[in-house]
């Protein structure tokens, strides 16, 4: 009887008819009558040939035979044994081979390298490498993608790495020995990225150890002759020339292949695994109504996205435009309350801008006599520059004003606030000294600059201070002892000005004296206070007010420095 035997040739077909043909030629002399052919294939033939039910017998690595196993009705004989490790039965790995001289010296470091393996389908040739690898997170899918598979022999791929055509070489475990037994290369010359010897391996390897090749019979081959072949290969002596052209030291029982389907379902190449693509496609052969149904809501729900998007950018259009519309309306609130303010310190602008022109007046006539007289220029200077003087201030008093009128945009800069609230009580100085109303002012703590709207802050405390005046007039009867005083803290984190007046006070806590067109004035428009607030907002500041005994009214300005961190 003629039986074929299907051999992986994974070092190349001479390699493999050498090592086998010794072990069929055994079979054939333990069991006269019986025949059986070598034939040797690289992966794809070997699967080829078996699904064409040519082979009775194949023998391939674990790899490939747990494939097949788990796909087909295949019976395992025999696992080789070999002397490599204190496990008979395992000795397959990946081993990573790079030149002595080579820069790499980890796995970490081969990603930009030139890389080749025999085969995408080698187990010790590639896949216990990629299972490491994946385990340990090194690489993506690109690493694997430009890896070059060159096919049988192995040997080649040593070879080409010594002669510097490839930088790193991944092959089965023992091939580097074995070849340097057979005197084709010098162990020196290579070196083996994170070499490992489990189970005290003679030969360097790069991942932990695997079953060793297998014997499986296929359903061509009789049952009776499936049993033959295995006890005869129980047999074999350990120093026998076919144990030894196989390099092992006999056969035994199969190697169980737990950890060979690990790698594959890790590797989602398992053939009992179906992929995602052909899960969903029979979920959705069972579940037609159910799919429908969803396909029909997602649909809809996309309808109803498209529909609530468009809705949104068209109110948030309609929003835009009407904050738009706000903003230029108070931006016009705010000028008109500047003019008004302009307007109630009319008496007081006219009286600062008199005293200035009558001393230009008085010494413009005092210099006309001196002229008549005959002064020299020299005894004419100190006029011209009191008149100039005179000038200058008059030139300040006006550009004050024409800074509280100018409807300017929002410009935030440095602001040295002392400076700004002497200047906003010098516009109203003259209204406080014409009603007898003291106006003071006491700094605390380290001056500090606030990066603030210069107009807007001004506006702000012109309010507050007319306010007050106006508090302190409304007594009924008059008094006579009136003040509005100002504090201003410099504090760690914000400044507080706190304008305290004797006026007549606030009647209710709770009266909104904040709030837009409310006013407690007889022809008073009710913004002074509201655009306070809006100033104060802007800065992320804040206005109080409260009540303070016997009467009187306590103002209280915050304004956060941190505004001034964010904006500058």
């Amino acid at each position: 009887m003629i039986y074929d035997v299907g051999v992986l040739a994974l070092r190349g077909h001479a390699h493999a008819r050498e090592a086998w043909q010794p072990t069929l030629d055994w079979l054939e002399a333990q069991n006269p009558g019986y025949k059986f052919n070598l034939h040797t294939y690289d992966f794809d033939q070997l699967e080829d040939a078996f699904l064409h039910g040519w082979l009775d017998f194949i023998l391939t690595s674990p790899g490939q035979a747990t494939k097949l196993a788990r796909e087909y009705p295949i019976n395992w004989l025999a696992t080789q044994k070999t002397a490599y490790s204190n496990l008979p039965n395992k000795s397959i790995a990946s081993v990573v081979v790079v030149r002595e001289a080579s820069p790499y010296k980890t796995l970490r470091d081969i990603n930009k390298a030139n890389v080749a393996a025999v085969s995408e389908k080698a187990f010790g040739g590639f896949l216990a490498l990629r299972y490491e690898l994946d385990k340990l997170g090194y690489f993506n899918s690109s690493f694997f993608e430009k890896i070059h598979f060159t096919g049988p022999p192995t040997d080649q791929l040593i070879l080409d790495v010594i002669k510097n055509d490839l930088d790193v070489a991944i092959v089965p475990a023992c091939t580097l020995e074995n070849m340097a037994k057979e005197g084709r290369i010098q162990l020196h010359n290579l070196r083996v990225l994170n070499e490992k010897r489990p189970a005290d391996s003679v030969c360097a390897v790069s991942t932990p150890l695997y079953p060793n090749w297998t014997m499986a019979m296929t359903e061509r081959a009789p049952a009776d002759v499936g049993q033959m072949v295995a006890q005869t290969l129980f047999a074999m002596p350990e120093e026998h020339p076919a144990a030894i052209a196989a390099n092992n030291v006999g056969w035994m029982l199969p190697a169980p292949s737990i950890n060979v389907d690990k790698v594959y379902k890790h590797l989602d190449m398992h053939p009992l695994q179906k992929s995602w693509g052909q899960k969903a496609q029979e979920w959705l052969h069972k579940n037609q109504a159910i799919a429908m149904a969803s396909l029909l809501t997602l649909l809809l729900l996309t309808g109803y996205h498209f529909w609530l998007e468009w809705k949104f950018k068209r109110s948030r259009e309609e929003l835009q435009a009407t904050m738009n519309d706000l903003r230029r309306k108070s931006s016009m609130l705010e000028h008109a309350q500047r003019i008004t303010i302009v307007g109630e310190l009319g008496s007081s602008l006219a009286h600062e801008i008199n005293q200035p022109l009558a001393a230009i007046k008085n010494y413009s006539q005092g210099a006309k006599v001196r002229m008549e007289r005959g002064a020299t220029a020299e005894e004419m200077s100190p006029i011209l520059d009191k008149i100039q003087q005179q000038v200058t201030s008059a030139s300040d008093i006006i550009q004050r004003l024409r800074s509280l009128i100018n409807k300017t945009p929002i410009e935030k800069s440095w602001v040295d606030l002392p400076f700004l609230i002497e200047e906003a009580m010098k516009l109203v100085d003259y209204e406080f000294q014409r009603h007898r109303i003291q106006l003071g002012v006491l700094y605390s703590g380290e001056p500090q600059k606030v990066f603030a709207d210069v107009t807007g802050l001004q506006q702000v405390i012109l309010n507050v201070l007319n306010n007050a005046k106006d508090a302190c007039l409304s007594h009924s009867p008059k008094r006579k002892d009136l003040y509005v005083d100002l504090h201003v803290s410099f504090c760690d984190e914000m400044v507080i000005i706190d304008v305290t007046d004797n006026g007549i006070g606030i009647e209710e806590e709770s009266t909104p004296l904040d709030q837009a067109f409310y006013t407690t004035k007889e022809n008073g428009l009710g913004l002074g206070l509201a655009i306070c607030r809006d100033v104060l907002d802007a800065h992320q500041g804040s206005i109080q007010f409260r009540s303070i005994e016997p009467t009187g009214c306590q103002v209280t300005i915050v304004l956060p420095y941190q505004e001034a961190c964010h904006e500058s």
